[in-house]
Order: structure tokens, then C-alpha cells, then sequence
């Protein structure tokens, strides 16, 4: 059966036109779907060279022109326009019969692309609609390279898909072998080739032995990286073509630089201490941005090494946008938490006056409301997302900012969904804010993936933190590292002539009992909090596990027999008010609610509580009514933890890292190093008054908990595979002879013996597994592994509180439009219960109405 018109793709909508698969009359022509992928493969692969030395950019072309050359099947044609066909499905199938097709061009017609570029070509064509992961040379093997009965009737099925081509349309299968192969091939050359090399068809033939002998080979360096290359860049390609994504609107704008330097010389320059203190944020900041144009010209990876507190975010803004700019490319900002990336992207957006769903800046992790606006001239595709979708998911737009899990995870097998931002990161600034917070299974793999940003994608990539963890330095062979801050020394300096925090051990910590572990239990340790608090000073607990938390707060927070003696709780405040108005309040408003109940119960101390179970919107809330010195009038209160009550916060680890709060006194819960290190910068960040404290104690078993929390998230002090509280242990107790350390000691010295000591001696940081996968190209080993295992075992709650998310969410159809409105309300948790069980694709989410049982007002979803 002839068509009039052979398609690739339905129309998008009723009385819509679908998309050509060459062109109007079957020629060549910028509409076709074929010359569409093939120019925007091109133009991801541009100036890129492939292990053998092929040219990238003419392997992607013939991958372009030849990944649906067996659409122009009659039962392909016949599926895509919704008609019956009398065949089994199988007969519509395109990938494989396409992928022999790209093979004859490339090992037979061009005579410049050698076998190992014609090889991972074939494989990428082959499993271009593969979902999970990038294909793999063992299953195409076990699929067309096995003398099966079922291998057979898979070549018989090929040969008559390319008969039915032959018999109703010769010509437009030539016209694309032609273009494939620059003139040297032909349909009827293909076939005569095809017809060889599939005698006998029940025996070994060359095309079985072929995809036999791609299994057995060992991968060449490289051979991970070339196939990661090329099936991201034909997925991007595709999809893009398939969502009617115009040229125009593939690619984003910088955000403008100035904006930043205007926002940091608007900034108070502060008196006395805090004056010299911006003076050497401000020369980091500049040291950075000159710096940053010697490393965009080398393969080097540049570190930017600053306690916390001296202005290491806008140093690496600055950096990246700087390098962005001379790369004539894009930035991609990551950090380790959402809680950051939400405090984070609300400090671009004020800076730079840009929003979210613009073409120059996308926040995208897996609980925000990720897409661009494009205009209504785009509807929804069959490609499972929206085109705005699709471009923000690519990190398309000049400024993406996205978590350390969503970079590494698309570099380390993607799935369909993930491979589409991969291209995006050619030729990129990558800055990795907190790479000490990289979970310690993949300190092997990282390097790994480090390795192929720099040499595969020539990106230019940042590691920025206070406490560097020598992943480059220690885990790469090929990379070295160059420092973009001049003159390190002057900011240890700095504490040591202005002293900040003093670090204390707690009896628990101090002694080294071996296997024994000294705890201290939780009403000592809520008694020892509240006397800290005394005063009015500030007081933060941070814990190693949710449940250890929420045990701590019940015992540093009073018991209030009748109403006017009940604590000040924020998180009972914030759901009370919203029960009785309907929305959430602003920070202003919600100070003012605080203060009131303080006022009216004649109180000292405000408390409050943080955990991921807690929602975002929420979080954030507590977060500026503690800190925001930004929200409100002059005459509006100012922060909580400015004013002269006491504020007693318990957290896991979510206010660790890159959370703007600052308090007197710090408890850590033992744990490793840079995670002291990281709670350390949430004491007496400004320098303000008395040197703060931060103690270290280990607290004990909480009574619903399975063993001692210090050692259910890092593990033993011995016997594991990388026993980072031993070391910690030993380090620690080397400076701490009369029990205290200073930070200026803590943040140079300290940090780089517990780094030494991890991978100088015997230790082998990391799963080797990961990275040797990596090295022999095994897809199915990287397949379904993540970063932080736990949150496998997490659902998607969302937890519905203010009356707009009751109203959209509760009781109702819901599509992903409904869910994604409310980023704010979205918990990853285990929880005991919920109210409704909605499915939105391919995702499933659990309603929790928070004005039931299911959701505790100060520790949220149960």
C-alpha cells in the first residue's frame, strides 16, 4: 500500500498536520523529520571527536537521517495514522531494520568512519526508543546475535519489512541512503548488501555473527562515553522535532552578570569585623571571576575553597556566568538538597529579576513545577511531556540551577526522560556547590563522570565548597584541579585573627572506646539545650535522622499545662493559622504571630522544628521569619532570631548546608567531619557578639529507632567499607587535647588529614562496581542505581494544607498541571497513612489531608 504522504510523527492536535518524515513529495526539505533530527544532532555533537577519532558531527548525521528509515513500512504508516494492519505489532517495529541501515552506511559507504564509530552508531539506532538506560552491546547481542529459532524469525520479519519498502517505495528509501552516505550508497546496493549478509537465514550468518562478536569484544576507552553521546543527542534531537519545537526556541539567555555585581555594591558595607569580612567576600567574589577565564582555556577542574559565611555563592554565580559567557553557553548551578535550591532560587530570582519559567533560568529538581513558557503556540506531544516541559527538563534555558542527584544520575546511564539535558551540557559551566555532601558510594563513579563533563562534553566545571573532599585530586587519573581563589590562607587567617565558633567534643565523642559507643540520652541532651538557651541566645540541634529529632524536640520543648502556658511551637502557629484563614502568611505576618504568642503567654523562648517530612512551603516560611532580614518595612518586626527571645530549632540535616540562619550555640550529632564542618557555619555566621559553640555529642538509640542514629546514616567506627566516624574520630581527638578545636584549624588542617586519611592509606573510597561499569560500558549495571537509595523507598505525598491546594488537589481529577501548581506542598516520605491515591502518568502520589491524623503540625507527614 502507497501512501500520499509518509509520516513520522501524528498530527498534535484534531485537524492538525503531522510531521513529514522528508519532506512534501518525499524530498529532502527542511520539514522533514529525518533532515530535522540529522541538523540538530549535528549541532549537539559540534566540534566533538569520538574515541577512534571519527568526527562526531558525521556519525550524527547519518544517525539523524537513518533512525526511522523503516517508518516507510506500510504497517508503520498504517499504526501512525491509528489504521488496523493484519500483522503482528512487531511488523511496525522500526529500531532495528533502521539501525542495518545506519550500519551500511557507515561501514560500507563512508570510508573515513572506522568500525568502532559504525559499531556504537549502530547500537544507539538499534535501541533509540530504549527507556530505561542507554543500549548495551550484550543485548543486542542476545536479541540479533544467538542462532535462536526466535533470532531467526526476527530476520525474517527485517527481510520483509525492507520488501515491503522495496515494493511501494524504492525511491524515497533511496533518496535517504543517498543523503546518508553523501551519494555513495544506494536502496538497491543496501539490499544486495543486506541479502549477503543474511545467508543462510537460519544459519550464522555475517549480520548474526556481527551483533555476536559486539558482546564479546572488551570496550574501548571512550566507548561508555561515545554511546552516551550519541543516544542522548538522538533523543534530544527527536523529541524536540517531535514536540514542533522550533530552531528559535532551542536554547536560552544568560542572565545578565552586571545584575549581580550591581546587587553585591548595593549590599551594606558593614562596620569593624563585618566590614573586613566583605572586603574578602567581595576579592573572592572578583578573584573567581578573572581566574575563571584561564580555566574555561585548560582542561582543569577549578575549585572555589571558602569557609561558610564568606560569600561562596556569589563567587560561583559570578564565576559560572563569567566562563558561560566566554563559552557562549550555558550555566547549570547544582546543589546537593532542594531545601537549598529553594532558598537558592529565590535569591536568583531577587538578584537577577528572572523567573523560573523563562528561557534564562529553570529550577528543576523532582519536586518542583519544571517548565518553560513557550507561548500557546506549542500543545502537548506523544513524547509523555509538554514542549515547555521538554525544554526546561533539558536545561535548555541560559541558568538551569538542579540538584548534584539530577546531574549525576543523567550522566550515569539516563533514562529517556534524563538523556535529553546531556547535550546541554557541552561545552557548559557546570558549577557543584557542596560536593562533600556526594553520597560515599559514588566517590569512585563521580571522577568517572567528572572525567567524561571535561573530555567528552568540553565543559568547564566548578567544585565549591568549604570543606573540598579531593575527589578530583585523590579519585582521577586525568584530571588536575587549579584553585580560581587567590591567596586561601588569608580567609583561615581571618577566623583565626576574629574567632568565630569554637568546636567542643562532648564526653561521648572525646574518649575512643572502640565498639562501645558512649551516648548520651534525650532528656539529658533537651536539659542541656535548655539551659544553653538561657539568656536569650539562640540555640540549634542537628540530627543525623528524622526519628532522633523528633525525639530531641519533645524533650527540650516544656509541656504547657492550660493555653497560656503553652511554648511558643511555629509549626503549631503556622497550621492553626491556616486553619482558621485558609492561606499561609508571610513572613512579616507570621513574625508578628510569634511575637503576639510570646507576648500573650509571657514566654522567653520560641520553638520550631525542621525535617524533610516538613513541606517546602512551610520550611522556607520558618527559614525567613528566622532569618529574612530582607522581608518587610523598616517598621515591620525583623527576624526572630534578631529580637531578644530565644529561638531553640531542631533539624536534620536539611539547615546543614547552604540554609541562611545563624545562632549562638550549635549540637551536632557525631558524624563525619565536613557534616560538623557544615553545622558549624550555622553558628554566629555574621561574627556577631561572643565567639559561638558548637558541641559535637552522639546522642543515643531514639526509643521508636533501630540503632544509634550516627550510625544508621554513616555508618560503624569500624569495619565498614569506609569508616568515615573512625577517621573522624581519629582526627579530631589528634587536635582536641584539651577537648576544644578552633574553626580556623577545623576548616584547613582538619579537613584535608580526614580527607588524607580516607584515601591515602588502605581505603578505598566508593563502590568500585559503579565506576568499572562505567569503564566497560555495562548500561545494565548503571540501570536503576541512585544516588541516595532511601528515597526509592519514598513516595510522592503531597500534603494538602492551605484551601487553594485543598480545593485543586482533594476530592477531584487531577493531571499533572493540577499537581505540578503546588511544588510547595510535595514531601518525598514513608507515610502512615493518607487521604487519596491519585496517578498521573507514570508517577503515583498520596494526598494527605493535613488536617487529619496523617500530618503532625510541628513534624509533619507521619
Amino acid at each position: 500500500m502507497t501512501f500520499e504522504q509518509y509520516i513520522s510523527h501524528p498530527a498534535k492536535t484534531d485537524g492538525g498536520e503531522p510531521t513529514l518524515l522528508i519532506g512534501e513529495g518525499g524530498q529532502f526539505d527542511d520539514e522533514g523529520h529525518l533532515q530535522t533530527v540529522a541538523d540538530r544532532m549535528m549541532e549537539a555533537c559540534r566540534g566533538q571527536i569520538l574515541a577512534d577519532g571519527t568526527p562526531a558531527e558525521s556519525v550524527a548525521e547519518t544517525i539523524g537521517l537513518t533512525h526511522d528509515f523503516a517508518k516507510l513500512t506500510s504497517w508503520a504508516q498504517k499504526h501512525l495514522r491509528g489504521d488496523p494492519f493484519q500483522h503482528s505489532d512487531e511488523y511496525r517495529y522500526h529500531a532495528f531494520p533502521s539501525a542495518l541501515v545506519t550500519l551500511y552506511c557507515l561501514l560500507e559507504c563512508r570510508g573515513e568512519i572506522g568500525d568502532h564509530a559504525a559499531e556504537v552508531a549502530t547500537l544507539v539506532v538499534a535501541g533509540h526508543h530504549d527507556t530505561q538506560s542507554p543500549p548495551e552491546p550484550s543485548k543486542l547481542a542476545e536479541n540479533y546475535g544467538r542462532t535462536t529459532g526466535k533470532v531467526r524469525e526476527k530476520y525474517e520479519r527485517v527481510g520483509e519489512q525492507f520488501n515491503d519498502i522495496g515494493d511501494e517505495v524504492p525511491e524515497r528509501a533511496d533518496r535517504i541512503i543517498r543523503a546518508a552516505t553523501g551519494g555513495e550508497g544506494s536502496w538497491e546496493d543496501f539490499l544486495e548488501w543486506h541479502d549477503d549478509r543474511t545467508e543462510p537465514i537460519g544459519g550464522t550468518h555475517d549480520h548474526l555473527m556481527y551483533f555476536a562478536r559486539i558482546a564479546d569484544g572488551n570496550a574501548v576507552d571512550g566507548y561508555y562515553g561515545d554511546v552516551v553521546r550519541l543516544w542522548t543527542a538522538l533523543k534530544l534531537a527527536d523529541q524536540t522535532a517531535a514536540s514542533g519545537l522550533e530552531d528559535d526556541d532551542i536554547g536560552g539567555t544568560l542572565p545578565d552578570k552586571e545584575a549581580l555585581d550591581q546587587h553585591v555594591d548595593d549590599l551594606d558595607d558593614g562596620e569593624g569585623v563585618l566590614a573586613d569580612l566583605n572586603d574578602l567576600r567581595d576579592q573572592a567574589r572578583k578573584d573567581a571571576t578573572e581566574n575563571v577565564e584561564g580555566l574555561v582555556e585548560s582542561d582543569d577542574v577549578g575549585l572555589i575553597t571558602l569557609p561558610t559565611g564568606f560569600g561562596k555563592t556569589y563567587a560561583g554565580l559570578s564565576a559560572g556566568l563569567r566562563a558561560a559567557d566566554i563559552n557562549d553557553s550555558r550555566l547549570v548551578y547544582v546543589l546537593p538538597y532542594t531545601s537549598i535550591l529553594d532558598q537558592t532560587a529565590s535569591e536568583i530570582q531577587a538578584v537577577f529579576g528572572v523567573s523560573p519559567y523563562s528561557k534564562t533560568f529553570t529550577l528543576h529538581h523532582h519536586l518542583s513545577n519544571t517548565y518553560t513558557g513557550l507561548g500557546d503556540h506549542y500543545t502537548d506531544t506523544d513524547i509523555g511531556r509538554s514542549p515547555g516541559a521538554l525544554h526546561a527538563e533539558s536545561w535548555l534555558s541560559g541558568l538551569t540551577l538542579t540538584t548534584t542527584v539530577q546531574l549525576f544520575e543523567s550522566l550515569a546511564a539516563p533514562t529517556a526522560r534524563q538523556a535529553t539535558r546531556v547535550p546541554s551540557l557541552r561545552e557548559s559551566v557546570v558549577v557543584i556547590d557542596e560536593p562533600q555532601a556526594i553520597p560515599e558510594d559514588w566517590w569512585q563513579i563521580v571522577p568517572a563522570l567528572v572525567e567524561l563533563l571535561v573530555g567528552t562534553y568540553d565543559a568547564t566545571v566548578i567544585l565549591m565548597t568549604a570543606t573540598q573532599p579531593g575527589l578530583v585530586k585523590y579519585g582521577s587519573d586525568e584530571l588536575t584541579t587549579r584553585a580560581l581563589t587567590d591567596d586561601t590562607d588569608q580567609y583561615t587567617d581571618f577566623l583565626a585573627d576574629h574567632p568565630r565558633v569554637t568546636y567542643r567534643l562532648h564526653d561521648t565523642v572525646r574518649t575512643d572506646r572502640g565498639d562501645e559507643y558512649a551516648t548520651l540520652d534525650y532528656p539529658t541532651a533537651g536539659g542541656r539545650m535548655s539551659e544553653a538557651a538561657g539568656d536569650g541566645r539562640d540555640v540549634l540541634a542537628v540530627c543525623n535522622t528524622r526519628a532522633s529529632a523528633e525525639e530531641l524536640y519533645q524533650y527540650v520543648t516544656p509541656v504547657g499545662g492550660v493555653e497560656e502556658n503553652e511554648p511558643v511551637e511555629l509549626g503549631r502557629l503556622l497550621h492553626d493559622y491556616v486553619a482558621e484563614t485558609g492561606e499561609l502568611p508571610s513572613p512579616i505576618e507570621f513574625r508578628r504571630l510569634a511575637l503576639d504568642a510570646v507576648a500573650e503567654r509571657e514566654a522567653d523562648t520560641v520553638y520550631a522544628f525542621l525535617s524533610g517530612d516538613v513541606r517546602p512551603d512551610d520550611r522556607q516560611l520558618l527559614i525567613d521569619a528566622l532569618y529574612d532580614d530582607k522581608a518587610g518595612d523598616e517598621d515591620d518586626p525583623g527576624p526572630l532570631l534578631d529580637g531578644g527571645e530565644s529561638v531553640v530549632l531542631v533539624s536534620t540535616s536539611v539547615v546543614e548546608a547552604g540554609v541562611d540562619v545563624s545562632f549562638d550555640i550549635v549540637f551536632r550529632d557525631y558524624a563525619p567531619i565536613p557534616n560538623i564542618v557544615q553545622s558549624g557555619g550555622r553558628c554566629n555566621r555574621s561574627f556577631g557578639g561572643e565567639t559561638g559553640e558548637v558541641v559535637v555529642w552522639r546522642l543515643a538509640e531514639p526509643d521508636d529507632g533501630s540503632a544509634i542514629p550516627s550510625l544508621v546514616i554513616h555508618g560503624g567506627d569500624g569495619g565498614d567499607a569506609l569508616p568515615l566516624l573512625r577517621e573522624t574520630g581519629h582526627v579530631l581527638r589528634r587536635h582536641a587535647e584539651d577537648g576544644t578545636i578552633d574553626e580556623s584549624t577545623m576548616v584547613s588542617d582538619i579537613v584535608s588529614e580526614f580527607y588524607e586519611s580516607l584515601f591515602d592509606g588502605e581505603l578505598e573510597p566508593g563502590d568500585e562496581r559503579l565506576a568499572d561499569a562505567v569503564a566497560s560500558a555495562s548500561m545494565s549495571e548503571l540501570e536503576g542505581e541512585h544516588m541516595i537509595d532511601e528515597i526509592e523507598d519514598y513516595e510522592d505525598v503531597v500534603a494538602c494544607l492551605a484551601d487553594e491546594e485543598r480545593a485543586d488537589l482533594l476530592g477531584g481529577d487531577l493531571d499533572a498541571g493540577d499537581i505540578g501548581k503546588h511544588p510547595g506542598a510535595q514531601v518525598n516520605t514513608d507515610p502512615d497513612g493518607w487521604t487519596d491515591e491519585v496517578t498521573v502518568g507514570n508517577s503515583r502520589y498520596l494526598l494527605v489531608d493535613t488536617r487529619n491524623a496523617s500530618y503532625h503540625p510541628v513534624f509533619g507527614v507521619r
